[in-house]
């Protein structure tokens, strides 16, 4: 079992103070934000020197992970590029690739003030968002967007080109497609899903007939979730950059998508006015990166296929907690796979019992 990291605050104070160059460092306050699942997130302060720093500490999980290979020292790295360049993001401290200072890889980064949308059930029905008027929400929306078109036009190759690790065909469409196929068989372990068999079937049949144009950084899950907004409902800072890579645009572009559909007609929920649609978010990329993204239902598959497998790992990380019964369908009848089945003309699963407990509970409207 992994040891917290409040269980590790004197490492991590001894850990700082060489750092901070203090003979004396006192770490306290420690609380997991609502969000995040992939990694271990711990927000703290430390004293040093008299002065108190809000810093945020961001750890590889290990165990029964979700994804195959995590890499908190690669997503620092991405980081560092990414404010080098101008964007939003948190400012990282420190990097620690040594497992044995506090049981696993972590970096510290700079804590940024602001808001989150959380996500369950819906930003559209809980949280802040319902309360601000349409002309405050197409503000949130509109920065939020900017912000995926500033990365997307990023010169990766002097800021990120690490992110090939040398081979310039992992930013092909037919290399992600088949690193998203590894990770899915990895995860499946020869169990069969017929609706997510069917979708890697059908990418891998489709991948010859897609243009999908010049190769751009990836965020890897690009949405509103995954923002912190400040007061005046513009972006203070975007997080969450494990699966950053270099590809098409239209990955990210689709995955953004996805979330928006997640959120409202996939689960009956009518998004809130000044929130725009799937044609104008398209409409407003395209104009402002000046991209044409085409044909998007090709991307639109291949990043349901990714959230599906995260909820499959998810389905057997709860098992491995006994949180959920052993077999449970979670990974098979969800939200996901219920959007996969309607794109690829399948019958639509209806929602497992064990997928809306995770879910926190779903309207009754909603659980077909």
């Amino acid at each position: 079992m992994t040891v917290a990291v409040e269980d590790l605050a004197g490492d991590l104070a001894a850990w700082l103070g060489e750092r901070m160059g203090a003979d004396d460092v006192t770490v306290s306050g420690f609380v997991r934000p609502a969000a995040g699942q992939s990694s271990d997130n711990v927000l703290f302060e430390a004293l040093a020197n008299g002065r108190v720093e809000h810093l945020v500490l961001r750890r590889q999980t290990v165990g029964t992970t979700i994804f195959r290979d995590p890499d908190v020292c690669r997503e620092a790295q991405v980081l560092q590029g990414l404010s080098t360049a101008g964007i939003r993001v948190p400012k990282v401290r420190w990097i620690e690739p040594n497992s044995a200072v506090l049981g696993a890889p972590f970096f510290v980064m700079d804590r940024v003030q602001g808001r989150v949308p959380l996500g369950k059930p819906s930003i559209h029905t809980a949280g802040w968002l319902p309360t601000l008027t349409p002309a405050e929400r197409e503000r949130l929306w509109s920065s939020a967007l900017e912000v995926l078109v500033s990365v997307h036009a990023i010169p990766w190759r002097s800021s990120h080109d690490f992110l090939l690790d040398g081979d310039p065909i992992a930013a092909t469409v037919g290399a992600h497609v088949t690193a998203l196929g590894d990770w899915y068989r990895w995860s499946t372990a020869e169990r069969v899903y017929p609706v997510t068999d069917a979708a890697l079937e059908y990418l891998e049949e489709h991948l010859t007939v897609i243009d999908a144009g010049d190769p751009v950084l990836l965020w890897g899950d690009p949405r509103v979730g995954n923002m912190l907004f400040a007061d005046d409902h513009t972006v203070a800072a975007a997080v969450d950059w494990e699966t950053a890579s270099i590809g098409p645009a239209g990955r990210d572009v689709a995955h953004w998508l996805f979330f928006d559909e997640f959120q409202t007609e996939a689960v009956g929920i009518e998004r809130l006015s000044g929130w725009p649609d799937r044609d104008t978010t398209v409409a407003c990329y395209e104009m402002s990166s000046g991209r044409h993204l085409g044909d998007l239902l090709y991307f639109d598959v291949m990043e349901s296929l990714f959230m599906a497998t995260t909820l499959i790992r998810q389905a057997d990380r709860r098992e491995a907690m006994g949180l959920a019964p052993r077999g449970n369908r979670m990974g098979h009848d969800n939200t996901v796979t219920q959007m996969l089945a309607r794109k690829l003309g399948l019958t639509v699963p209806p929602l497992s019992p064990d997928y809306i407990a995770h879910r926190g509970g779903l309207p009754e409207m909603d659980r077909t």
